[in-house]
This record gives structure tokens, sequence and C-alpha cells, in this order.
């Protein structure tokens, strides 16, 4: 058979990686008989692709115009480390028979985006090693690691920022002019972790003769994607996270809605190193009103984190960001200890943070599990 048990062992057991640490692990494989081969060789890669596909009409040669499938892409790689852990390009060595173990590291970029994974684009990283054979192919195996790059709402202005939004609309039938339905959205702040509730009052001040069926309060992901080839392209979709449907204001009524909105157990996307893909969120509210008249609506961004805002009022700001932890000798890599889901699977999950101290960081309690 000769080689078995070719496969790359992460001493991380959740297989997830703080941005700016090490990742460390072994290369392990099996000989039942000598194998002569130039090198052994790892390499490290983070690479963001995104893909998809639309119909265009195009101009063909002869010159008639028709409908073709044009497919978007674009690459970009934020990190790439290669070298041998054996052998060279001008050497030929033999391996002995047996068990083989060859450990690795390579230390991540501070500056990285996180790990993700959508419906047309992904950012992965992976560690790829290969044995290079001489006159033969090659043999590869491949491992998939979660990069976390922590997201400290505390540094974010905005998102510690008290909220409140007024909207209000007139409607009008023939020359009648009824009063203004008005809605203010208030909210103590806007940034929030994965696990927490949204805080959210409503105040539905129904002066004029229209009933508002109901009032929507919803939660959305709104991503972007970027294609460079054929050409410059944009893409985004929309994805509803959470919904609430308030009860119905009779005209020339008022109603005042207090609300918790649970976020999801969901990975937050810290893309901000990410030119080709963008995630953002939204809360969007909708005063439904019946007959032939548009709704009044407005949204709120909302912004995801892995660091909660502090909710006392004389906590002062801290002055610098904190560094990711730095792991210890025989420290289980990457140094938090949460359950993070490695690989590009849907279910994946960044832990969820909150801040202890300058730079160490705690698990945050996580929602319930009918919203995992």
């Amino acid at each position: 058979m000769g080689l078995t048990n070719f496969q790359i062992v992460l001493d991380s057991p959740t297989g997830a990686y703080y941005a700016g640490t090490n990742v460390t692990g072994k290369l392990q494989f099996t000989l039942d008989k000598p194998k002569k081969i130039r090198a052994i060789i790892i390499q490290f890669l983070g690479v963001a692709k995104t893909s998809w596909s639309e119909t265009e009409s195009v101009r063909r040669n002869d010159g008639n115009t028709g409908n073709e499938t044009v497919t978007f892409t674009a690459t970009e790689e934020y990190f790439s480390n290669k070298y041998n852990l054996a052998g060279g390009p001008n050497s030929e060595i033999e391996i002995p028979p047996g068990d083989h173990v060859y450990p690795f590291s390579t230390t991540l970029p501070p500056l990285l985006p996180s790990s993700f994974e959508g419906e047309h684009g992904n950012i992965r990283y992976t560690v790829r090693a290969t044995l290079d054979r001489p006159w033969k192919f090659d043999q590869n195996c491949e491992k998939v690691f979660t990069v976390v790059t922590p997201v400290d709402l505390n540094y974010n202005v905005k998102a510690k920022e008290p909220v409140k939004l007024e909207l209000e609309k007139y409607f009008c039938c023939c020359w009648c002019k009824s009063g203004p339905l008005a809605v203010v959205i208030n909210m103590p702040y806007s940034g929030f972790v994965p696990g927490q509730n949204i805080p959210v009052t409503l105040e539905v001040d129904n002066a004029s003769n229209v009933r508002v069926d109901n009032v929507i309060v919803k939660l959305e992901k709104v991503l972007k994607w970027k294609a460079r080839e054929p050409k410059n392209k944009e893409r985004e979709d929309k994805v509803e996270i959470v919904k609430l449907t308030l009860d119905a204001v009779e005209p020339n009524g008022s109603q005042c809605y207090t609300q918790q909105l649970a976020v999801p157990v969901m990975p937050p996307c810290n893309l901000d190193q990410c030119s080709i893909i963008n995630c953002s969120y939204t809360l969007q509210v909708t005063a439904a009103v019946s007959g032939c008249h548009s709704n009044l609506y407005g949204e709120v961004p909302i912004f995801l984190g892995t660091v909660p805002v502090y909710q006392t009022p004389t906590a002062a700001s801290p002055a610098a960001p904190p560094s990711a932890p730095s792991p210890q000798p025989g420290a289980q890599q990457p140094g938090i200890g949460f359950d993070v889901n490695p690989g590009p699977t849907e279910g994946n999950m960044y832990p969820v943070l909150r801040r202890r101290g300058n730079s160490s960081y705690e698990e945050l309690p996580q929602a319930d599990p009918e919203f995992r």
C-alpha cells in the first residue's frame, strides 16, 4: 500500500485560532516500505473568493444579441507561508518504513478577516502538506482551520450611542389630508453580541384615519459581494434573522411597545480587511397600513461583535484595543477554550467573548438552543 494515515493534526482541538497567534500542529503518516521523495512541503494559505452567475444580453460576433450565462468571480489573498519540513527542491531522500511525525508552525498576521462561509463566497484558511516525489504524482492532504478576529464593540463609537429614529407619514385621499402616522424607535445602543437581546421601544401615534394592521420588527443581515472578472460587478443579498409582528393600531390611536429581540447564536463577521465581501446588519421597522397606502418604513444599523458594549454609564472607555491573548507554552490553542467547530460548515460558530481586564476574554452566555 505504501503511504497510510497521511493526515494533518492541529494542536487546537477546536481548530480555531486568533489572528496574530501561532498555528501549530503536526503532519503524520505511516509507510510500509521505504519511499523516495524530494521534499515534504507545508503551506498555509488564507484566501477569499466570490462567485455567482447571471444571465446577460451579449452581442455576438455576427452582430446579433442573445442571452448568455456569465459567471462573475473575484479572489483575494491575505496570507501565505510555505516551507519544507524535510528535503528540498534539488535533493532526494529516502524515508524508511514506520510511523513519521513532522511538527509545523506559523504565525498568523494580526490583521485578518474572520473565516466566513456564504452562498456566493467564502474566506477560508488552510494548511496543506505535500510529499514531493521525483517522477511521480505528488501526494497531498489538507486541513481547514478557523480564524477568529475579535470585535470589541467598545471601540465603535456608533455602536455605543443611544438610538432615536423618528418616522412620520401623511395619507391623502382626494383633497383630504389626514393627521400624521408617527413612529419613534428608541434603543439604548446599537452594538450587540450573539446571544444578547436587543431592547427596542416603539412609540406609535396614529393621528391618521388609516388603520395600522401591524408593526413588524425585523433583524436582517445584508451581504454585499464584489466580482472583478470578467468585469467589476456587485450583488446584494438580504437574509432575515429574527422577525416580530406586533399588534394593530387603530385610527386616532396610539401604542407603545417594549420588546426584546433575541440575537441568535451565529458568527459575527469581522470582514474589515476583506474588500470583496461585506456583511452588515439592520433593524427594520415597518408600520403596515391598510388600503392602498404605502407603509411607513425605517431602519437602524446594528453592529454585531464578540465583546459587548459596557452597560455601566460611568465605565471609562478603554485607552487602546486589547491584543489577542498570547499562547502560553503547552497551552491549548488558540487560548480561548471555546467549542468552535472548525471547517467551512454551515453550523460554524465563532466564540462570543466578554472582555476581562485589558487583554483577556471570557465566554458570554449563549442564546437559547432554539436560536441555534
